[in-house]
């Protein structure tokens, strides 16, 4: 059991390792493709919503104390059914970094740790899967419900964006 703990703690290394990507290069990626990103014709604009890497940080610090909290809830109650659906919408959200830098076709910020992280991520999800026994159901059932639950963290962070940003706004007065 001892491995599954370590495997549940890599969630929010890994989380972070790849939104330090993010967070770092965002701001000189977007000045390095405007016009690239303004001639897209991309049904979703990456980081088109981005309004600082203070603001974007505001958005992954609220993750990072969600996705760390998750591990320790899964260790503590031996309930890894949120911990695993939740890392599967991560590794989920990995594969999107990819897909919108094939279809971008330059670089976006992300992709660099999704690469390398992606097979790693399905490898622990394996493993995870094998020493926890979920039954095929709870197995999809986790899947489905985490990368739901990713979707609206993400959406609901997105949403307040500006405001993440008005805040910091605030505090430069």
């Amino acid at each position: 059991m001892n491995t599954l703990k370590t495997i549940v703690w890599l969630f929010p290394i890994i989380f972070m390792l790849h939104d330090f990507e993010e967070i770092i290069l965002v701001e000189a990626w977007k000045k390095k493709y405007k016009k690239e990103l303004q001639n897209t014709t991309m049904k979703k604009v990456p980081f088109s919503d981005f309004r600082s890497a203070a603001s974007f940080s505001i958005g992954v610090v609220i993750e990072f104390f969600i996705f760390s909290a998750l591990p320790l809830f899964a260790c503590l109650f031996n309930w890894y059914f949120l911990w695993f659906g939740l890392f599967f919408g991560f590794t989920f959200h990995l594969v999107i970094h990819c897909k919108m830098s094939l279809q971008f076709k330059h670089y976006v910020p992300g992709v660099a740790t999704s690469i390398p992280f992606l097979p790693i991520c399905i490898y622990l999800l394996w493993i995870s899967a094998k020493m926890i026994s979920f039954t095929t159901v709870q197995l999809i059932l986790s899947c489905v419900t985490g990368t739901i639950m990713m979707l609206l963290i993400v959406a609901f962070l997105h949403k307040y964006m500006d405001s993440f940003a008005g805040f910091i706004k605030k505090m430069e007065h």
